[in-house]
């Protein structure tokens, strides 16, 4: 009885949790800043670049020796989502900015 309790604490405390990745791919352009914040929480970073907000999160695995991590950008323009997803932003050209997975 005891191990059917504990199974069933961490299948709900399990169920409650949601990766980075499924909250990211709830996201749609022209999300407004606001909401952005509300489903993913307070950015790891928050900078401008050449007028638009680049907001970054760092999804870490849990554990101690855990070395595996991987980085979710928005992009925003005027306080809406005009890019999202895994990988770092670089500056595409003097007016646009694009989103890099680091994937060969």
């Amino acid at each position: 009885m005891k191990r059917l309790i504990a199974v069933a604490a961490i299948a709900v405390g399990l169920a409650g949790c949601q990766g980075m990745a499924a909250k990211v791919s709830k996201l749609e352009v022209g999300t407004a800043r606001e909401d952005v914040l509300d489903r993913l929480g307070p950015p790891d970073s928050d900078r401008s670049i050449i007028g638009f907000e680049v907001m970054s999160w760092l999804e870490r695995r849990p554990g101690r020796f855990s070395f595996s991590h991987k980085d979710y950008t928005v992009v925003l323009k005027d306080n809406k989502v005009v890019q999202f997803g895994p990988g770092l932003v670089r500056r595409d050209s003097k007016t646009s900015l694009q989103i890099e997975t680091g994937d060969p």
